[in-house]
């Protein structure tokens, strides 16, 4: 319910509502109804797309959680799921990666800075990582070589939600007092995940944001890349709304 309300009331979603209503006004012969949610539409991309509004609304979000330096040892690393395309990852038998690919890459290099960590990952099951966390790889390998090979891996794939995430890490790999670990994510994603499991108890995760959407320069401009601005809209808002929907669900601390 939550996905499927998600995608309904998501900036591109509302634009295509309002030219479906355009149709059927048009259909109708409600001809001033249509000509109104047409010209809202195209005014609404027109802003989208000369105004930084991605800057404006995701900007602050990965503002919130600031990189640190890095700790001269870490225990585990934790990567939170999102950055998988797990059906093309099935079909073709090769690990493909979305947008939100840095959280793999950069998971990659952390792993290799710090051989001795255990890696975490959550949303994905064994089977996504079936050619790779071996001495030498195939040609559908991207986790090979002697630093990853024989590694201590755990895969959650029954956590679906940032909530869950922090549910089964705690409860499947639960950090000793002592220890260090790293949270991967998108910076637009960390606040809510930071947020999220240090509510639930695990209070000394370092943040390690990637995958950032802004600039940090809210410049006007136009973007031709219509499409992507609106998927960048997209989920600057859906992000800022799962967390109020967190706080005032009691899932991270006000």
């Amino acid at each position: 319910m939550s996905e499927t309300l998600w995608a309904l009331l998501q900036p591109s979603s509302l634009l295509v509502i309002a030219i479906a209503l355009a149709l059927v006004g048009t259909w109708l012969r409600w001809h001033a109804l249509a000509a109104s949610l047409l010209t809202l539409v195209l005014a609404s991309i027109a802003v989208a797309v000369v105004l930084p509004v991605t800057e404006w609304i995701a900007g602050p979000l990965e503002e919130q959680v600031a990189p640190v330096a890095l700790p001269a040892r870490v225990d585990g690393i934790l990567v939170l799921g999102g950055a998988v395309e797990w059906r093309i990852t099935a079909s073709r038998g090769q690990l493909t990666l979305n947008e939100a690919g840095e959280r793999i890459a950069a998971a990659a290099a952390l792993a290799q800075r710090y051989p001795q960590a255990r890696l975490v990952f959550t949303g994905v099951f064994q089977d996504t990582f079936a050619q790779d966390f071996r001495a030498h790889g195939t040609e559908r390998s991207l986790w090979y070589g002697p630093v990853f090979a024989d590694r201590d891996v755990r895969y959650l794939g029954s956590a679906r939600s940032t909530f869950e995430d922090a549910l089964v890490a705690l409860r499947e790999t639960p950090p000793a007092p002592a220890e260090t670990w790293l949270l991967v994510t998108s910076a637009m994603h960390m606040p809510r995940a930071l947020a999220t499991f240090r509510t639930q108890g695990w209070t000394t995760l370092v943040p390690f944001p990637v995958d950032y959407r802004t600039t940090g320069t809210a410049l006007p401009g136009f973007d031709w890349d219509v499409a992507g601005t609106l998927a960048d809209l997209d989920v600057a808002v859906r992000e800022w709304g799962a967390l109020q929907v967190y706080r005032r669900t009691g899932r991270i601390s006000p």
